[in-house]
């Protein structure tokens, strides 16, 4: 036995290194995969959001009385709501705020109508 080395590390010490290294690695790959996320292009964003509302359901088109459709359109229309704040969110303008607010507005009273027909999401 006198010939047997005493190891320099305490046992368990080569895990708490490789885990150690580990959240090392995903701390930098979380860094650079933010850094390398593009920049919003808000004139593209807003004309993307432009054609969009040309093309959203008209709720006066669909009948309570046909529920999947008429709860399908009220779905779609929340969502661009959620699109029109988030992209004003990202892309603060002074003359962004009276449309974000008539498109929050809107978004909450369908929202009631979503549940008063209950509704349910589609994804």
């Amino acid at each position: 036995m006198a010939n047997r080395r005493a190891p320099r590390w305490p046992p368990g010490c080569h895990a708490l290194l490789a885990r150690a290294a580990a959240h090392g690695i995903g701390l930098l790959a979380m860094t650079w995969a933010a850094a390398a996320a593009p920049a919003v292009d808000c004139a593209a964003d807003a004309a993307a959001l432009i054609r969009e509302e040309s093309e959203l359901p008209r709720l006066e088109v669909a009948s309570p009385a046909d529920r999947p459709p008429y709860c399908i359109t009220l779905e779609t229309i929340m969502a661009f709501a959620g699109r029109v704040k988030a992209h004003a969110a990202r892309c603060p303008k002074p003359d962004h705020a009276p449309a974000v607010a008539e498109w929050d507005k809107t978004r909450a009273e369908y929202s009631k109508l979503f549940s008063q027909h209950r509704c349910k999401r589609t994804r």
